[in-house]
């Protein structure tokens, strides 16, 4: 009973400003709070897989913002690029975003997200990630150049947003589309199953919730 009450009253922190990751949640009908972390990310650290590199981040993010709630869960998630074990950033200029889509084109590369949760109250963190690989046809100069005239690219890691414009180059993606966006779904749930919460009632909770005020209204 206590877990369920708990899960009723549940409050969701999104430590984050990407306003793809906020509408695959209000899609899901949670509601919550944007808080995005001020966490300078760190660098890589020597012979750290692109894995548990993603993961600290996401667990660094939540763990920050966390900090500031005495209760809560917080919700933190980092996406990252990687193809020939390299980390494709997030370009600001044209040039560094050019050499990332020439990188990608006519190639396989991989996509990791990582989402981390966090119980202001006990101070535990949860932790999963899942990883796609998504395909690109080979790339024309012409291709090239009319996507960065789109402006897409930036604040995109690798440069291309899989949801926009950059959709007419991919061919194929083997996992889960949510993740390359950003925010994959079923990975939250099983995260959320990691930290006691029932995502299937809360769904369900505020739901009806919604239904309630709309007959009120």
């Amino acid at each position: 009973m206590g877990r369920q009450n708990s899960n009723r009253k549940l409050k969701w922190i999104l430590a984050s400003a990407s306003p793809r990751r906020r509408e695959i949640l209000r899609g899901l009908g949670l509601r919550f709070r944007v808080e995005p972390s001020n966490l300078k990310e760190p660098e890589r650290k020597a012979a750290e897989s692109p894995e548990d590199y993603v993961v600290r981040l996401a667990t660094l993010k939540a763990r920050e913002v966390g900090g500031r709630h005495k209760s809560g869960t917080i919700i933190a998630a980092d996406t990252i690029v990687v193809i020939d074990n390299l980390i494709l950033g997030k370009p600001t200029a044209k040039k560094a975003a050019r050499s990332m889509l020439l990188r990608l084109s006519g190639r396989c590369h991989s996509v990791l997200t990582a989402i981390a949760l966090f119980n202001c109250v006990s101070g535990r963190t949860r932790t999963e990630y899942s990883s796609s690989r998504v395909y690109f046809r080979p790339l024309e100069k012409g291709d090239v150049d009319w996507y960065l005239s789109t402006g897409e690219f930036a604040d995109k890691a690798g440069a291309y947003a899989v949801q926009g414009y950059a959709s007419l180059f991919i061919e194929r993606i083997d996992g889960c589309y949510f993740n390359v966006v950003g925010f994959p779904v079923a990975t939250f749930e099983r995260t959320c199953r990691k930290l006691g919460i029932d995502l299937k009632t809360q769904i369900a909770n505020n739901s009806r919730a919604a239904t309630n005020s709309a007959k009120k209204k």
